[in-house]
């Protein structure tokens, strides 16, 4: 029996699925959208404001209380002009570490280069790879985390590896029982999809799942499907 997780929760909704393995909890933080002007004069693109889920920390600062939380996070995660990592600890958030994937924890690594370990030098972070020796977090780089938070801006095309990153940090928190929670944030190429579906046969790093190259949804919604559909691997084998 392929591994689920229990709960989801989605931003102003619930969805509860009930399998039989583990609890695992993934807040998927929908984005909000404010429009100005709305009364006085025609909509404009410059008059509209998008707060990503990150931005909105009133929404999720409440369940990391008293946690020791990590971050799965880039150079796109911010709030603002401030990395998120960064307005984390001013808030007092209990960050322990981070992990960081392809292009490293503050996007200065290339493509398909190697990542190692290091100590955030802002922040003083820790910061484990996930695009070095290892791809999913190990129960060791696992100890002494009770939260997840991932953010990450994604493209919305499957060979990009932030996805294949996500589920591997689902499957390996789903292990632990340790809660997930995804800030989402707008998909660029949401409004379409596009290509041809990932064969099981060629699946790998940059396509681990049966989606078309255009998958048309936001990273929250992606987890949601990976989970929904039974795609997380079987860590009982």
């Amino acid at each position: 029996m392929p591994v689920r997780l229990k709960y989801i929760l989605a931003f102003r909704s619930l969805h509860i699925i009930m399998p039989k393995i583990r609890v695992f909890i993934l807040l998927s933080f929908m984005i909000l959208s404010l429009q100005a002007c709305v009364q006085h004069a025609p909509a404009q693109a410059e008059d509209s404001i998008l707060y990503t889920a990150a931005e909105q920390t009133g929404s999720y600062l409440k369940v990391l209380e008293g946690k020791k939380t990590a971050l799965v996070a880039n150079h796109t995660s911010t709030v603002a002009a401030v990395h998120l990592a960064d307005t984390l600890l001013s808030l007092g958030v209990k960050l322990v570490k981070v992990f960081s994937p392809e292009h490293g924890f503050r996007g200065t690594a290339d493509a398909g280069a190697h990542v190692e370990d290091a100590i955030d030098q802002q922040s003083g972070l820790p910061v484990i790879s996930l695009y070095g020796t290892h791809k999913k977090p190990t129960e060791k780089d696992l100890e002494g985390v009770d939260i997840i938070l991932f953010d990450i801006q994604d493209v919305g095309v499957r060979f990009y590896t932030y996805i294949s990153t996500l589920s591997y940090v689902m499957e390996a928190a789903a292990a632990k029982d340790i809660p997930v929670i995804v800030l989402d944030r707008p998909n660029p190429n949401g409004f379409y999809i596009d290509g041809p579906v990932m064969e099981d046969c060629c699946t790998s790093f940059v396509g681990l799942h049966p989606v078309p190259i255009v998958y048309g949804m936001t990273i929250g919604e992606y987890a949601q499907m990976v989970n929904g559909e039974g795609w997380l691997a079987d860590l009982a084998k």
